[in-house]
């Protein structure tokens, strides 16, 4: 509660402000942990614990009040989500392991639903997640829905709690972009990035020069002991490519520093028909990769595909 203080008050007049703003958003995020995720949820948890003994303790009053609906959805609309976010990511900076991150964008499930955000559509959100732990302690508003997951991650980058050494960042192939992965290996970071199918050059270039080793500088295969969404059974072959003779593995005009290249083989098979399918993804680092970390980045199935 002492960290939610420091998030500005909109409000004016902060003498006669009869619902602080902190005490309301610790409340909303009591109500969120309790599963309360919609707004009319939260609302009706806010009343319900009005009486609430453990309530009345932190915040020190006889009684908790609690502002109307109207004002409830006003106060939380109009607080400064930037320094919601901030207070947020420094909290959580002291639990998490930082060595592990994935960067995905989400739809916001709900956010335009009866009436909320009926002007600005469907809301999305980039999640920060330390994969070791778990947890999503960092986020980005993306300000033109999906579209915009590469000025966002850029401006997340920005951000000082990034730039210590030694953190591998991994995402899906739309952030694998020059500015975005140069900044990481600039910034002592480690990424392990997936070459999408527009970037036909370099995704080429990388498949020639995986085609002129012998074999793999080393491989891990999963066995097809599980069942995919569509009923099929799925095993990939994982092989490891890093040159012996240079720390880089690939020239790239545009991308710094490419030491490793990663292709992975995904094969179905239907258990009814026996009908097999075949697909590959391919995959750089900056650094040299060990095995042990893809055989984790599978586990924790960072290659969705």
């Amino acid at each position: 509660m002492e960290s939610l203080k420091s998030i500005p008050d909109f409000r004016v007049d902060i003498g006669k402000i009869e619902y602080p703003l902190h005490e309301v958003l610790f409340m909303t995020l009591f109500a969120l942990l309790k599963g309360n995720t919609s707004f009319k949820d939260i609302f009706a948890w806010m009343i319900f614990n009005t009486d609430n003994t453990m309530l009345k303790t932190i915040f020190e009053k006889d009684e908790i009040k609690v502002p109307s609906k109207s004002t409830f959805h006003t106060l939380l609309i109009n607080t400064d989500t930037n320094a919601l976010e901030s207070v947020f990511r420094e909290y959580f900076w002291d639990y998490i392991a930082q060595k592990s991150i994935a960067i995905d964008g989400k739809w916001l499930r709900g956010s335009d639903v009866n009436g909320q955000y009926t002007q600005e559509g469907h809301k999305a959100i980039l999640n920060i997640l330390d994969k070791d732990i778990k947890i999503v302690f960092a986020h980005k508003f993306l300000d033109k829905n999906k579209r915009s997951e590469i000025k966002a991650l850029q401006e997340v980058l920005e951000d000082t709690l990034f730039s210590s050494e030694g953190q591998i960042f991994s995402f899906d192939a739309l952030l694998t972009q020059s500015e975005i992965l140069n900044t990481i290996d600039a910034q002592g970071n480690k990424y392990i990035a997936k070459l999408k199918d527009n970037q036909l050059k370099l995704k080429e270039k990388a498949i020639k020069t995986i085609e002129m080793f012998e074999s793999a500088n080393d491989t891990y295969e999963e066995e097809a002991e599980y069942l995919n969404e569509n009923k099929k059974r799925v095993s990939r072959k994982v092989e490891l490519f890093e040159s012996k003779s240079s720390n880089q593995i690939m020239h790239h005009n545009k991308f710094n520093n490419i030491q490793s290249l990663i292709k992975v083989t995904k094969t179905l098979v239907n258990p009814t028909t026996g009908e097999i399918t075949t697909s590959h993804q391919y995959l750089m680092a900056n650094f040299w990769v060990p095995l042990e970390g893809v055989k984790l980045q599978l586990k924790i199935s960072m290659i969705r595909f």
